[in-house]
């Protein structure tokens, strides 16, 4: 089984309210819905937040929350939030692949079913992507149920998503006109 984790924290240092910030007239979090929306092979999708708004924005639109302690909120490694998301699922022990999906890329240039066929194919126990320049990004996560339980991944593989990495004001505008150029 195939899921989506979409985490979704209700406070950011750096740009408030981040995940629910308009962009292009709707809340940011949108994308990273319709983003895993668009997917044949995803069988499940969960948000992970420890927010009210974004628990009642989520479903409202018919999504499955799973509400996570402030403990793993700020500065979090976000693979404890993987975790403690699949952890909080029933019927755990049927995943065999988590596909992290984070709020802040909005405007990713690889499809999300692209990505996860890469992870197939290359029999990896870890996607991530960068940007064009090597630094890594979160636009996209993809783990294995091995590296899941062990921390341990045999073959990473990583692809390249110069996609816009939503921190600051000046970055969701540039989102936003990448967005309606598109």
């Amino acid at each position: 089984m195939i899921i989506a984790i979409i985490p979704a924290k209700g406070v950011s240092k750096r740009l408030p309210n981040k995940n629910m910030s308009i962009l292009n007239g709707q809340p940011m979090i949108n994308y990273a819905l319709n983003y895993v929306k668009k997917s044949k092979i995803v069988d499940k999708a969960y948000i992970s937040t420890d927010s009210d708004i974004i628990d009642e924005h989520c479903l409202k639109l018919g999504w499955d929350v799973i509400r996570r302690p402030v403990s793993l909120g700020g500065e979090t490694p976000i693979i404890e939030v993987y975790k403690h998301a699949l952890n909080s699922i029933v019927n755990n022990n049927i995943v065999d692949i988590l596909v992290g999906v984070q709020v802040d890329h909005p405007d990713r240039n690889i499809n999300i079913d692209d990505a996860i066929n890469l992870f197939l194919e290359n029999k990896a126990d870890r996607l991530i992507s960068t940007e064009i320049n090597g630094t890594k990004n979160g636009a996209h996560y993809i783990l294995s149920k091995y590296f899941l339980e062990s921390g341990i991944s045999k073959k990473d593989h990583i692809i390249v998503d110069n996609c816009t990495n939503i921190h600051f004001e000046s970055d969701l505008i540039k989102a936003a006109l990448r967005l309606k150029n598109e």
